[in-house]
Formats: structure tokens, sequence, C-alpha cells
């Protein structure tokens, strides 16, 4: 299973220089895919920055995030956060060696929790996710696989 994080999914539906790049990665693979609750939580933050950036209207930022919304819950298996995965993101940030955000602390645990390959072009995610073990394909790298 490959486990997307917001990033990854924003630019699927956003227009970003990434976007083609991981839309054809995409494609290519034949895993299951996963999103988080969080994660499109996270989707919505982003987009109602862009909105306040005025980077894109109102109303293509509602259409985007109802697109976002289908496709998690009808593409991917939708995963709860849950309890277990705050104390596991508590666990990796107060190691202190990491350089993780809280969110991305958060998709790391959630990922390592279903087993599945965190997919990511976060330097710092993938890194920290590499540091501890983790399985993590970055789709903008040429040797992704």
């Amino acid at each position: 299973m490959l486990y997307l994080d917001t990033a990854v999914v924003l630019t699927l539906f956003v227009n970003e220089t990434t976007s083609s790049t991981v839309e054809h990665w995409l494609a290519a693979r034949r895993q299951p895919l996963a999103f988080s609750d969080w994660g499109l939580t996270e989707c919505a933050s982003a987009l109602a920055l862009k909105t306040r950036r005025r980077e894109i209207e109102v109303a293509h930022a509602k259409r985007c995030f109802e697109a976002i919304s289908a496709f998690a819950n009808e593409t991917c298996e939708l995963i709860a956060c849950a309890a277990h995965h705050q104390t596991e993101a508590q666990r990796l940030l107060s190691r202190f060696d990491l350089t993780l955000r809280a969110g991305d602390a958060l998709h790391l645990a959630i990922s390592q929790h279903a087993g599945a390959t965190l997919v990511s072009y976060d330097k710092l995610l993938t890194e920290s996710a590499k540091s501890v073990g983790a399985k993590v394909r970055n789709p903008l790298e040429a040797h992704a696989k």
C-alpha cells in the first residue's frame, strides 16, 4: 500500500510544477493507495492559505477540496487518525534528532501503523522516515520505483 502525504495529494488537484511528474509516477504504480482524514484537514488548510494569498479563487478551492475528498473516499483507503497515531507521532518528535514537523510526524506514524510505503517529496520528512527505517518513496526522484 502507498500512503500519500498531503503535498502529493494536493499536487494531483492543484496545478503545481510537480503535478505531471507525480501523476505519471502514481499511474505507473499497482499498489492500493491510502490517505488519512488528517491529510484531508491539511488539504483544506493549504487551499485556504492559497485563497488568502490570492493564488486561487475561493470557488476553485472549493471544487478542489470536493475532488480531493472524493478521491480520498473513493480511490484511497481513508485512514482515521487515532490516539495511537498521536502517541507514535509524539514519540517520533520527542527523539529530538529528527527534522520532523508535527503534521509530518503524524503522516509517518499513520503510514507505519498501516504497514504502507510513505509517498512524499518533502525532503525533511523522507530523510526522517528513512532514519527510522520506514518504507518511503519520493515520486520526484528519477530512480523512484
